[in-house]
Protein backbone atom coordinates (compact mmCIF):
# COMPACT_ATOMS: atom_id res chain seq x y z
CA UNK A 1 0.00 0.00 0.00
CA UNK A 2 2.98 2.01 0.62
CA UNK A 3 5.00 1.13 -2.69
CA UNK A 4 0.75 2.45 -4.04
CA UNK A 5 0.80 5.37 -2.25
CA UNK A 6 4.62 6.47 -3.08
CA UNK A 7 4.22 5.68 -6.93
CA UNK A 8 0.97 8.18 -7.04
CA UNK A 9 3.00 10.62 -5.03
CA UNK A 10 5.44 10.59 -7.68
CA UNK A 11 3.29 10.38 -10.52
CA UNK A 12 1.93 13.71 -9.37
CA UNK A 13 5.11 15.55 -8.92
CA UNK A 14 6.21 14.40 -12.01
CA UNK A 15 2.90 15.39 -13.81
CA UNK A 16 2.94 18.82 -11.76
CA UNK A 17 7.20 19.34 -13.38
CA UNK A 18 5.95 18.63 -16.48
CA UNK A 19 3.08 21.11 -16.49
CA UNK A 20 5.28 23.88 -14.78
CA UNK A 21 7.71 23.43 -17.63
CA UNK A 22 5.16 23.72 -20.12
CA UNK A 23 3.74 26.68 -18.72
CA UNK A 24 7.16 27.93 -18.61
CA UNK A 25 7.25 27.55 -22.48
CA UNK A 26 3.72 30.19 -22.78
CA UNK A 27 4.18 33.71 -23.05
CA UNK A 28 1.68 36.37 -23.44
CA UNK A 29 1.05 37.74 -27.33
CA UNK A 30 2.67 40.60 -28.30
CA UNK A 31 1.03 43.77 -28.31
CA UNK A 32 3.24 45.36 -31.32
CA UNK A 33 1.51 47.38 -33.89
CA UNK A 34 2.62 45.26 -36.89
CA UNK A 35 0.46 41.74 -37.67
CA UNK A 36 0.84 39.19 -34.11
CA UNK A 37 2.07 36.59 -36.23
CA UNK A 38 4.92 37.88 -38.24
CA UNK A 39 6.21 38.97 -35.32
CA UNK A 40 6.13 35.86 -33.26
CA UNK A 41 7.81 33.85 -36.49
CA UNK A 42 10.45 36.85 -36.60
CA UNK A 43 11.45 36.06 -33.51
CA UNK A 44 11.11 32.58 -32.87
CA UNK A 45 13.20 29.32 -32.90
CA UNK A 46 13.24 27.90 -37.17
CA UNK A 47 13.01 24.63 -35.31
CA UNK A 48 10.50 25.40 -32.61
CA UNK A 49 6.64 24.94 -33.00
CA UNK A 50 4.52 27.74 -32.23
CA UNK A 51 1.16 27.11 -30.13
CA UNK A 52 -1.21 30.17 -30.99
CA UNK A 53 -4.10 30.67 -28.53
CA UNK A 54 -5.72 34.24 -29.33
CA UNK A 55 -8.83 33.52 -26.98
CA UNK A 56 -6.28 33.21 -24.35
CA UNK A 57 -4.25 35.82 -25.72
CA UNK A 58 -0.72 33.34 -25.04
CA UNK A 59 1.83 31.73 -27.20
CA UNK A 60 3.66 28.40 -26.08
CA UNK A 61 6.44 27.15 -28.08
CA UNK A 62 7.38 23.33 -28.10
CA UNK A 63 10.01 21.17 -29.94
CA UNK A 64 9.47 19.69 -33.48
CA UNK A 65 8.84 15.84 -32.52
CA UNK A 66 7.72 16.46 -29.39
CA UNK A 67 4.09 16.64 -29.99
CA UNK A 68 1.87 14.90 -32.84
CA UNK A 69 0.22 17.00 -35.03
CA UNK A 70 -2.91 15.77 -37.14
CA UNK A 71 -2.20 15.95 -40.49
CA UNK A 72 -6.22 15.93 -41.27
CA UNK A 73 -5.85 19.88 -40.12
CA UNK A 74 -2.88 21.27 -42.04
CA UNK A 75 -2.89 24.38 -44.49
CA UNK A 76 0.43 25.99 -45.69
CA UNK A 77 1.18 29.50 -44.97
CA UNK A 78 3.18 32.25 -46.38
CA UNK A 79 4.97 35.31 -44.69
CA UNK A 80 5.48 38.53 -46.87
CA UNK A 81 8.66 39.98 -45.23
CA UNK A 82 8.20 43.43 -47.14
CA UNK A 83 3.99 43.52 -46.56
CA UNK A 84 4.67 42.32 -43.17
CA UNK A 85 1.53 39.68 -43.79
CA UNK A 86 0.75 36.64 -42.86
CA UNK A 87 -1.53 34.78 -45.25
CA UNK A 88 -2.85 30.82 -45.01
CA UNK A 89 -4.19 28.69 -47.90
CA UNK A 90 -8.34 28.11 -47.47
CA UNK A 91 -11.20 27.44 -50.14
CA UNK A 92 -14.23 28.92 -49.79
CA UNK A 93 -17.40 26.74 -51.53
CA UNK A 94 -14.94 25.08 -53.26
CA UNK A 95 -12.85 28.30 -54.96
CA UNK A 96 -9.32 27.78 -53.21
CA UNK A 97 -7.44 31.42 -52.48
CA UNK A 98 -5.30 32.68 -49.82
CA UNK A 99 -6.85 35.13 -46.58
CA UNK A 100 -4.68 37.48 -44.51
CA UNK A 101 -4.80 37.50 -40.79
CA UNK A 102 -5.02 40.22 -38.92
CA UNK A 103 -5.77 39.58 -35.42
CA UNK A 104 -6.56 43.70 -35.45
CA UNK A 105 -9.98 42.78 -36.75
CA UNK A 106 -11.41 40.68 -33.99
CA UNK A 107 -9.87 37.22 -35.58
CA UNK A 108 -11.91 37.78 -38.99
CA UNK A 109 -9.52 36.77 -41.98
CA UNK A 110 -9.34 39.53 -44.35
CA UNK A 111 -11.73 38.92 -47.48
CA UNK A 112 -9.61 40.28 -50.62
CA UNK A 113 -11.15 41.74 -54.01
CA UNK A 114 -10.38 39.02 -56.19
CA UNK A 115 -12.22 36.28 -54.16
CA UNK A 116 -14.79 38.16 -53.99
CA UNK A 117 -15.78 39.00 -57.13
CA UNK A 118 -15.25 35.05 -57.86
CA UNK A 119 -17.89 34.21 -56.18
CA UNK A 120 -20.13 37.24 -56.61
CA UNK A 121 -19.84 38.97 -52.93
CA UNK A 122 -21.47 42.34 -53.32
CA UNK A 123 -21.50 42.68 -56.83
CA UNK A 124 -22.41 46.17 -56.70
CA UNK A 125 -19.76 47.33 -54.16
CA UNK A 126 -17.14 46.18 -56.51
CA UNK A 127 -18.03 48.96 -59.02
CA UNK A 128 -16.42 51.77 -57.71
CA UNK A 129 -14.07 52.58 -54.40
CA UNK A 130 -15.82 52.37 -51.00
CA UNK A 131 -13.73 55.50 -49.62
CA UNK A 132 -17.04 57.24 -49.69
CA UNK A 133 -18.91 54.72 -47.84
CA UNK A 134 -20.52 54.83 -44.45
CA UNK A 135 -20.83 52.37 -42.02
CA UNK A 136 -25.17 52.41 -43.02
CA UNK A 137 -23.25 50.93 -46.63
CA UNK A 138 -21.82 47.70 -44.93
CA UNK A 139 -23.47 44.67 -46.55
CA UNK A 140 -23.32 41.16 -44.48
CA UNK A 141 -23.86 38.11 -46.45
CA UNK A 142 -23.41 34.44 -46.05
CA UNK A 143 -21.47 31.80 -47.83
CA UNK A 144 -22.15 28.34 -47.67
CA UNK A 145 -18.70 26.69 -46.54
CA UNK A 146 -14.84 27.88 -45.67
CA UNK A 147 -12.55 25.72 -45.59
CA UNK A 148 -9.20 26.02 -43.95
CA UNK A 149 -6.79 24.01 -41.71
CA UNK A 150 -8.82 20.87 -42.38
CA UNK A 151 -11.74 21.89 -40.69
CA UNK A 152 -15.27 22.86 -42.91
CA UNK A 153 -16.83 25.81 -41.17
CA UNK A 154 -20.94 26.40 -42.67
CA UNK A 155 -22.84 29.33 -43.16
CA UNK A 156 -20.03 32.06 -43.18
CA UNK A 157 -20.55 35.34 -42.75
CA UNK A 158 -18.70 37.75 -44.66
CA UNK A 159 -18.84 41.71 -44.31
CA UNK A 160 -18.35 44.07 -47.43
CA UNK A 161 -16.71 46.46 -47.65
CA UNK A 162 -14.81 46.84 -44.74
CA UNK A 163 -14.38 50.64 -43.70
CA UNK A 164 -10.97 52.06 -42.29
CA UNK A 165 -9.48 49.51 -45.27
CA UNK A 166 -9.19 51.86 -48.20
CA UNK A 167 -8.77 50.66 -52.19
CA UNK A 168 -5.05 51.54 -51.52
CA UNK A 169 -3.93 49.09 -49.13
CA UNK A 170 -0.58 48.30 -50.38
CA UNK A 171 0.51 51.82 -51.60
CA UNK A 172 3.56 52.58 -49.72
CA UNK A 173 4.07 49.38 -48.05
CA UNK A 174 5.86 47.45 -50.43
CA UNK A 175 8.97 47.87 -52.91
CA UNK A 176 7.57 50.23 -54.96
CA UNK A 177 4.79 53.01 -54.58
CA UNK A 178 2.32 51.41 -58.13
CA UNK A 179 0.56 48.85 -57.60
CA UNK A 180 0.65 45.69 -59.67
CA UNK A 181 -2.31 44.12 -60.99
CA UNK A 182 -1.67 40.64 -58.99
CA UNK A 183 -2.03 43.38 -56.00
CA UNK A 184 -4.77 45.42 -57.33
CA UNK A 185 -6.95 42.02 -56.86
CA UNK A 186 -5.56 40.94 -53.32
CA UNK A 187 -6.63 44.27 -51.78
CA UNK A 188 -8.52 43.80 -49.11
CA UNK A 189 -12.60 44.69 -49.36
CA UNK A 190 -13.83 43.05 -46.50
CA UNK A 191 -13.69 40.18 -43.35
CA UNK A 192 -14.75 36.14 -43.68
CA UNK A 193 -15.45 34.14 -40.87
CA UNK A 194 -16.99 35.93 -37.65
CA UNK A 195 -14.08 35.46 -35.09
CA UNK A 196 -12.75 32.59 -36.46
CA UNK A 197 -9.58 32.96 -35.20
CA UNK A 198 -10.69 33.17 -31.15
CA UNK A 199 -12.64 29.42 -32.19
CA UNK A 200 -9.17 27.80 -32.88
CA UNK A 201 -6.16 27.12 -31.30
CA UNK A 202 -2.99 27.44 -34.07
CA UNK A 203 0.30 25.14 -34.37
CA UNK A 204 2.67 26.62 -36.70
CA UNK A 205 5.46 24.36 -37.92
CA UNK A 206 8.12 27.04 -39.24
CA UNK A 207 10.37 24.80 -40.60
CA UNK A 208 7.67 23.50 -43.12
CA UNK A 209 5.88 26.25 -43.44
CA UNK A 210 2.80 24.35 -42.66
CA UNK A 211 -0.53 25.69 -40.21
CA UNK A 212 -2.57 23.07 -38.22
CA UNK A 213 -5.79 24.73 -36.69
CA UNK A 214 -8.25 22.54 -34.49
CA UNK A 215 -10.98 23.87 -32.87
CA UNK A 216 -10.18 25.41 -29.08
CA UNK A 217 -11.58 23.51 -26.07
Amino acid sequence: MQKILVLIVSYSLVQLQMSYAAEGNCQPLPNGEGDVLVELLSAADANALLRVNFDDGEVCTVQSGSVALDEATVSNFHVSAALGEFVVEAAVEGYETWFRIDSAYSGELLLDRATGEELGLTEAEFLGDNSQLEAADFFIEYVDTLEIGGMVLRNVETNIPLLEVPYDHYIDRGPSPEMSPAEVEFLTVGTIGEEILEAVIITLDIANRRIYMTQAN
